[in-house]
């Protein structure tokens, strides 16, 4: 029977600890034999007891550096940049499936990324699953004598030498006369 009291006054009092914050705390017993606390004396046989107060510590060091708690109107805190978007690259010419007649074997091709082409960006032309030409810090290439027929068009975006975007694969039909191609003798004029 006296644990369970024990333990309800260990627990008031750390209630009242915590909650008030009281340095002096009241108890008695009335006539039903309840415990009571409080922060205020209420009998002749109250019990007294003498508490520590916690020591308190600031909410925020940048609180304790206002010197005038007038011109404190909000705590803003440091700003994080927000992430890019993952980073694309694609065709804007030539288009899917698109035929090209090119005598010289010519492939004009211009692109658009939502990267801007800077300092460690470059882009690089796959042609038929083949690095065609350097990288370069720009959108538009024209590639030459190219063999006609069906070829397979791909965009890398690269950072410091590294994929970080690939296009779509397309495919273009690229028209283009024959240099083997017998061509019937001129004629020539009658004497």
């Amino acid at each position: 029977m006296h644990i369970p009291i024990f333990i309800s006054i260990a627990v008031s009092l750390l209630f009242f600890t915590l909650t008030v914050q009281a340095t002096t705390i009241y108890s008695w017993v009335d006539n039903n034999g309840i415990v009571h606390f409080t922060d205020q004396p209420n009998a002749a046989h109250t019990k007294v007891y003498e508490l520590a107060t916690p020591p308190t510590t600031p909410l925020s060091p940048i609180i304790d550096e206002i010197e005038d708690p007038e011109d404190y109107t909000e705590l803003t805190l440091p700003s994080v940049p927000e992430a890019l978007p993952p980073a694309t690259i694609r065709f804007i010419t030539p288009s899917h499936e698109q035929t090209l007649r090119s005598n010289a074997g010519h492939i004009d091709i211009t692109a658009s990324s939502n990267r801007e082409i800077t300092k460690g960006y470059k882009v690089q032309v796959v042609l038929d699953g083949n690095s065609h030409l350097a990288p370069q810090k720009s959108l538009t290439f024209s590639l030459f004598d190219i063999d006609r027929g069906s070829h397979q068009l791909q965009l890398q975006l690269l950072k410091d030498g590294k994929v970080i975007a690939l296009s779509n694969s397309i495919t273009v039909y690229l028209h283009r006369a024959s240099t083997t191609r017998i061509r019937p003798p001129a004629a020539s004029p009658k004497l």
